[in-house]
């Protein structure tokens, strides 16, 4: 065949090819049970879901001032991170160790950080703090203890009598606490919007003022809907 006719054929392969991979893609895309984006993002502007966030955002501030009160910690600075997530489109291929049944369309997940000044010298504080709360096996980034020590990086998984949190502070002379990063935002958040209490203030702000810091981290699942499937 002489090349002038070989080009059409070929076009015509590549263009076959392209349709293919379109259908297969629309057709896992309804197969995984996550509605068109579209839809999502009107979901994630609904007067529920941001009723649901405003009381899940409450219900943190609640438990964290009733930590400040017990613990003697005055909160000096907060950061609250919302972002909803749509579910993965590639549910119809089998993820290893995944729980059937978790995955959702869409995810509403809240987190508020709040950083405290202690009443005492932080040296003090933590472990006094530490020793009033129930607590569970920490990860740190140098191996896993039994027990959180104050001298090492956490953050470390503590129980407030409520809930589990994360505790991480600052450790004179030593290092300044890992301040928790912001995920990287990627095409299936629809939203992530970040706040700090006092507006404007940073992290290094606060501790200028301060002085050591002690940090809490609650988080809350807020809003999921269910995959249709």
């Amino acid at each position: 065949m002489s090349d002038w006719r070989r080009g059409p054929a070929k076009a015509k392969q590549i263009l076959g090819v392209v349709v293919l991979l379109v259908l297969v893609a629309g057709k896992a895309a309804f197969a995984s049970g996550v509605p068109a984006t579209w839809r999502l993002r009107r979901v994630v502007r609904s007067k529920a879901v941001r009723q649901a966030r405003e009381e899940a955002e409450e219900q943190l501030r609640v438990r964290l001032s009733e930590l400040a009160r017990t613990h003697a910690l005055r909160p000096v600075f907060s950061q609250t991170i919302d972002s909803c997530r749509r579910g993965s489109r590639l549910g119809f291929i089998p993820v290893p160790h995944a729980t059937p049944g978790t995955e959702s369309a869409l995810t509403g997940h809240l987190r508020v950080i709040a950083y405290f000044a202690p009443s005492t010298p932080i040296e003090q504080a933590v472990p006094e703090l530490l020793e009033r709360l129930p607590t569970r096996p920490s990860h740190y980034r140098f191996g896993f203890g039994p027990e959180p020590d104050t001298d090492r990086p956490g953050p470390h998984l503590v129980h407030d009598g409520q809930d589990y949190g994360q505790v991480e502070w600052d450790v004179p002379g030593d290092r300044l606490m890992t301040a928790w990063r912001l995920p990287r935002k990627d095409r299936r958040d629809l939203r992530q919007h970040v706040s700090t209490d006092p507006v404007g203030m940073t992290l290094e702000q606060a501790r200028e003022v301060h002085g050591p810091l002690i940090a809490w981290l609650l988080t809350a699942t807020y809003y999921q809907q269910p995959k249709t499937r």
